[in-house]
């Protein structure tokens, strides 16, 4: 994937259903962001509805990452699944 970084974010406090911080998501182009979790498991979903650990959205195993686009930044929301994770996140323009 090539992209233009355009920012960084650390997501710290997953104990509730948390979303990326918008004023991060760059507007123009198609953009995108790595999220990478660290330090535990999360679950996260990207149609908005609300991710629940150990039973609700898809599990980000960690050190593991995925790759968002378009839409899915502004819906995106992760929880942390157990531990004490946090997600590593580059956001950036498509090219």
């Amino acid at each position: 994937m090539l992209m233009t970084i355009t920012g960084r974010e650390k997501v710290s406090s997953l104990v509730a259903s948390t979303g990326l911080t918008a004023s991060n998501i760059p507007q123009g182009g198609l953009p995108v962001a790595v999220v990478q979790a660290i330090g535990g498991d999360v679950r996260f979903t990207v149609n908005g509805t609300t991710p629940v650990a150990a039973t609700t959205g898809q599990k980000l195993l960690d050190g593991n990452f995925v790759e968002l686009t378009g839409k899915e930044l502004d819906d995106f929301l992760a929880i942390d699944d157990g531990g004490t994770a946090v997600l590593e996140v580059v956001f950036g323009l498509k090219r």
